[in-house]
């Protein structure tokens, strides 16, 4: 988890910006108070929090937009939130529940206190039960099958990756991947087609080489790898295929099997990535408090700060668009934390609307 302090940004409101055709919610991971945060974009305001888990992360909708994902780090989980309802209804472990430490030792209280039987470590280990609070295989990453019936997810902590049948909810593989070179962390995965896009990067802190992995979906089989920045961050699936950021190298790199990745240089730390247009890119550095818009085809890209009435907004971390394709939400993460209403096509700040601190990732949803 990568945060900043956010220095002194309060409650910063400024003018509405213009409606979207459709109503709609902007869901934001609250990694520090183990929450979901529903906000109302034409209130600007947050109307509820959502209790999921330990370190909400990473979070993605299910294709008919009825339900959302969200990678609990912390909790070796994820949640499926009801869109519908604005709840949880299912947890599921994204690896097993362990019998010993690494050091062999038995872990008595899984077995006394029935842990095998849970779908979460949250319900255990939460703010005021079993310490520590954070614990398990830390998944980070997160994917849809091709025909929507398991979920992929990569753990950084041992490269883990696991398949999770929504059907019954219950790990079906997993498997550890095989290191490339000191790149042994699986950090994020997407998939791209019929195929699972994994990066892996070396035990942080660290600038050693990283790499890019193509796995077919069915089998797990390697298909073709490369190497890309240090601390590749975020992978974003395409058309044209995987886009990565690479967070210490200020760069993405656009990775396609059978060819050579193609580099693009942006502002200092990016991390999260959201394709906004037909070959534009719009990349949230986060070392920079500020975003580059990037044109895939000729490499050009664009650098705007994040700032409002004289105000700069700090550690960009993931943005998510409007149902209208007008407005892209962008999570301003840190200690105190704002959801940055932007306008894309006068790259301003419209609207800064307060959140908890410690967030990070964000997604739309339509309003029931």
């Amino acid at each position: 988890m990568r945060v900043g302090m956010l220095l002194g940004l309060i409650g910063l409101v400024a003018c509405s910006s213009p409606p979207s055709a459709r109503p709609h919610y902007v869901l934001v991971s609250q990694a520090g108070s183990s929450t979901v945060a529903v906000i109302d974009p034409t209130q600007g305001k947050t109307i509820r929090r959502i209790t999921v888990g330990g370190l909400p992360h990473r979070m993605m909708r299910s294709p008919d937009g009825r339900k959302v994902y969200v990678v609990l780090v912390g909790s070796q989980a994820v949640a499926e939130v009801d869109v519908g309802s604005l709840a949880v209804t299912r947890t599921f472990l994204t690896a097993p529940v362990p019998e010993r430490r690494a050091d062999g030792t038995l872990i008595q209280a899984h077995f006394d206190q029935g842990a095998f039987a849970q779908t979460t470590c949250f319900a255990c280990h939460n703010p005021g039960g079993a310490k520590p609070f954070i614990v398990g295989e830390r998944p980070v990453g997160i994917a849809l099958s091709s025909d929507a019936s398991r979920l992929f997810i990569s753990h950084i902590r041992q490269g883990l990756l696991s398949e999770v049948s929504l059907q019954d909810g219950v790990i079906v593989r997993s498997e550890r991947l095989p290191p490339s070179g000191a790149a042994q962390e699986a950090a994020d995965l997407a998939r791209v087609g019929s195929k699972l896009v994994v990066a892996l990067r070396p035990r942080q802190p660290s600038t050693e080489a990283s790499a890019v992995r193509w796995l077919d979906e069915q089998t797990w089989q390697t298909l073709a790898e490369a190497h890309t920045g240090a601390d590749p961050a975020f992978v974003l699936p395409l058309e044209e295929g995987a886009l990565v950021s690479n967070f210490e190298s200020n760069t993405l790199s656009l990775h396609a099997p059978g060819a050579a990745p193609r580099g693009f240089t942006v502002m200092p730390g990016p991390l999260g990535m959201l394709r906004v247009g037909e070959g534009q890119v719009l990349s949230l550095n986060y070392y920079s408090n500020a975003v580059s818009l990037l044109n895939l085809e000729t490499g050009e890209s664009e650098n705007h700060r994040l700032e409002l009435a004289g105000k700069t907004f700090v550690n960009p971390t993931h943005a998510a668009l409007s149902p209208d394709g007008r407005l892209a939400y962008i999570v301003s993460s840190g200690t105190e934390g704002h959801l940055l209403v932007f306008d894309l096509r006068s790259s301003k700040v419209l609207r800064a609307i307060p959140i908890d601190g410690l967030s990070f990732d964000v997604a739309v949803v339509g309003r029931h």
